[in-house]
């Protein structure tokens, strides 16, 4: 990515940049409201606590501030509102001493919205709702949100929230559910309706959201994928919008029954509205949805999920009245567009203040004993390197020992000891969507000692700015006593994963579909299928352009225009047949689904297979694929400058059907032999590269180095994974349950086809304004034919 958003990004908190000359024409007054950046140097950190469970019984935390937990009962619906309510994110003294300013947020909650005029919450975050395998939870999901997206401040139906109303960009490939049909590849001509943010004055239409649940073993049908969003006014759905036969829900709602077939994990459930979905998860909609069996022999202390404590890691921005504040369009004075086209799109927020559990910089008091630990990574493009140290003694640790990665836990703690310097530090890296469960004993730490959870990762990562200030610190560890200080350190964590690391073995161990230590296929294991994708970054120009929000002519800096994957767009549409001809999409892609989508990925229920990414950009990317966890294989260096010589010869010329020339996309000409941005890889899918699907030439003869396999961390099922760049990373995702058996077909409990395409998962980047910009494909599963079904569509959802 770009290195000049971090400039723009530095630009906003030293300086002004100067104002619209006086030529250009005032705009509407609620066009977009004015915000100026809080420089991070005014919040105060580690003053206040963290948000804890609510079913939590540690007797420090009896004061502590809660996320509203949930054991679902199996019998019982749950009604989860999407709400707008003020929460308490920024510390207290950050505009006056002994004060805590409220912030206006997103969240989702349990029963019902908060009551106008209400204390603020103690965080947006939230639930966490603790479900039983093998025991369906139902959730009717309720979109209670502002009627109207427009601000407030001109609609006294719209939102708070102005880092949704002043950002939403129609020129995106989104859910526009006031249907204004903005999607384009070109400029916006000023004043155009597409110019503005999403408006809906009369509150017709509503504001578009997408519950989806992450790492879920579920149908298509409930997967939340992101045409599924429906309205808060409930006049307007996606393609893909489930309206479940046995509940009836109402056209502002869904009802999702889970299967809950899985192996136990640590899920969440977060916003999926497509194009919006950095936007919906930046103003709060996020929770957590831990998976729990009874029956797993676990090693003791493990057993009991209310002593789980999440460490969900964010990063935002905040104006001087403490609102929120996104990097879009020209807001605070700084213009965040790399390019005309995208007016409001930035392509990586990342920002200047870190939140854990929805508080800035706070603190956890712990006694000096074993705690367990769920990070989940939910910011929308941010890394975090993560190591614990003391900042008075200079010493590092305790040590992380890793428990469970996405999809459950692994065979055996890896232990992440941060003063273990060679070959590599040895820290947690977590990118957006992922989650590790880890164990940590403070029992060496004497009471009064403070430990800060530091941050060492570079943004972009890896190669990006390293973090400087607040950007290098989470928050506090306070090692102390509870009131009754004989009891001081004794109930923590029975198990010492220092002593005895193992947690599954025989029978109970994870289907070892990889060799982890050798970085090759497990034994036993066939790849029945290998795709070899790309990802590829489609530049702007540098250029000097009027700018369609404020008329003023601009120096645009140049830079992503979209990322894709496999070089193809969300919707699979490409130049590579000529509309004109007749043929509105690739042969070699499905014909037109719901949605206007067409597959390229069309994997057999019960079959594995071999997935080769091959990183084209200049940073990493969290690759996450829904329905399915996967088992990272290995990486290996790549030869990008050879491969991507290679991979732009393989392209034909493709014409312009109004000009017969060929065509111009951003800094491309699509002429034979030069790369050609969207046209999909530029060989058939199918057939172009021998013994491998995806259209891509092989990378075979451009490998630098031997395989690299899985880090420690890594060892366990997957469903999001870092693929660096300059790599090939690999990884063996089989299409059935985690539970079957090596060298068994098996079938899921519930038909994974969707209806024959007609409800689809996805694959996509989870850096979310890169998937709210073109890269993310959907993928359709194709079911075993006959395959008996225990969770059946019209009778158990």
């Amino acid at each position: 990515m770009v290195r000049i958003r971090i400039a723009l990004a530095l630009s906003a908190a030293l300086s002004a940049v100067a104002p619209p000359s006086a030529a250009a024409q005032p705009l509407p007054t609620t066009y977009l409201t004015p915000q100026t950046p809080l420089p991070p140097k005014a919040i105060p950190s580690f003053t206040d606590r963290l948000p804890v469970l609510s079913a939590s019984s540690e007797p420090l935390w009896s004061a502590y501030p809660r996320i509203a937990t949930v054991v679902d009962d199996g019998a019982t619906p749950l009604a989860v509102h999407m709400c707008e309510f003020q929460s308490n994110v920024l510390p207290t003294g950050t505009f006056a001493a002994g004060k805590r300013p409220a912030t206006w947020t997103w969240g989702y909650k349990l029963g019902g919205c908060p009551a106008a005029g209400a204390l603020p919450q103690d965080t947006y975050l939230g639930p966490v709702i603790v479900a039983t395998r093998d025991h369906p939870t139902t959730v009717r999901y309720v979109n209670a949100l502002p009627a109207s997206p427009d601000p407030i401040a001109s609609n006294p139906l719209g939102t708070h929230v102005l880092a949704y109303s002043d950002s939403v960009d129609q020129t995106l490939h989104w859910a526009d559910a006031n249907m204004q049909m903005c999607m384009s590849t070109m400029p916006p001509a000023l004043r155009d309706v597409c110019t503005y943010p999403y408006r809906d004055a009369n509150g017709a239409m509503g504001i578009p959201a997408a519950p989806h649940l992450h790492g879920g073993e579920i149908p298509a049908e409930l997967d939340g994928s992101p045409d599924s969003w429906f309205t808060s006014t409930g006049m307007m759905t996606g393609p893909t919008w489930y309206a479940s036969p046995l509940f009836d829900p109402a056209p502002n709602e869904t009802v999702y029954r889970y299967p809950n077939t899985q192996e136990a994990g640590p899920l969440w459930f977060h916003d999926h509205t497509l194009g919006a979905t950095r936007l919906n998860v930046y103003a709060g909609l996020a929770g957590a949805y831990v998976l729990v069996d009874p029956a797993q022999p676990l090693p003791a202390g493990l057993e009991d999920p209310t002593d789980i404590v999440p460490l969900v890691l964010q990063d935002r921005m905040f104006d001087t009245k403490g609102e929120l504040f996104f990097t879009a369009g020209t807001k605070g004075g700084v213009l965040w567009a790399l390019n005309p086209e995208h007016p409001y799109w930035n392509p990586e927020f990342v920002g200047d203040t870190l939140l854990v559990n929805g508080t800035v910089w706070p603190y956890l008091e712990v006694e000096p004993k074993r705690y367990r630990f769920l990070f989940v990574n939910g910011s929308n493009a941010r890394t975090y390197e993560l190591f614990l140290t003391n900042p008075k003694t200079k010493v590092n640790g305790p040590a992380m020992w890793v428990i469970g990665t996405d999809g459950g836990y692994v065979d055996v703690a890896q232990k992440l000891d941060p003063n273990a310097l060679k070959p590599a530090p040895q820290r947690l890296v977590i990118m957006p969507g992922e989650r590790y469960e880890v164990v940590i004993d403070f029992g060496a730490q004497p009471v009064g000692t403070a430990l800060v959870l530091k941050n060492v990762a570079k943004t972009p990562y890896p190669g990006g700015a390293t973090p400087a200030g607040g950007l290098g610190q989470l928050m506090q560890f306070r090692v102390a006593c509870p009131p009754a200080p004989a009891q001081c350190g004794t109930g923590g964590i029975a198990w010492d994963p220092a002593a005895s690391p193992t947690i599954r073995s025989g029978a109970g161990a994870v289907k070892p579909l990889v060799a982890f230590g050798t970085g090759t296929l497990g034994a036993g294991v066939i790849a029945q299928k290998t795709r070899l994708l790309t990802l590829n970054e489609v530049m702007g120009m540098p250029v000097n352009a009027v700018n369609p929000i404020d008329g003023v002519t601009t120096a645009y800096p140049g830079g992503p225009l979209e990322i894709l994957v496999n070089n193809s767009k969300w919707s699979g549409a490409s130049a590579r047949n000529d509309p004109a001809s007749g043929a509105a999409y690739r042969g070699d892609f499905t014909q037109t689904l719901p949605g206007g989508l067409h597959y390229s990925e069309l994997p057999a229920e019960g079959e594995t297979e071999l997935w080769e990414i091959a990183n084209l950009t200049a940073d990493s990317h969290p690759i996450h694929l829904h329905l399915v966890q996967f088992q990272l294989m290995n990486r290996q260096a790549l030869d990008v400058p050879k491969y991507s010589a290679a991979y732009a010869a393989a392209f034909p010329q493709v014409n312009d059907p109004a000009t017969g020339q060929p065509l111009m996309l951003g800094m491309n000409v699509c002429t034979a032999g030069a790369y050609c941005p969207g046209y999909g890889p530029p060989l058939d899918y199918d057939t172009g590269t021998p013994g491998k699907l995806g259209g891509n030439p092989d990378v075979a003869r451009f490998l630098k180095s031997a395989p690299v396999p899985a880090s420690a961390q890594e060892r366990g099922w997957k469903d999001t994974v870092q693929v660096p760049p300059g790599t090939v990373t690999r990884f063996v995702v089989r299409w059935a349950p985690t539970s079957a058996d090596v060298g068994t077909t098996a079938a899921f409990p519930f038909d994974p086809g969707g209806q024959g395409g007609a409800f689809n998962y996805v694959w996509h980047c989870h850096i979310i304004d890169h998937e709210d910009n073109e890269m993310m494909r959907p993928d359709a599963v194709l079911p075993i034919p006959g395959a008996v079904r225990s969770y059946v569509r019209g009778t158990d959802f």
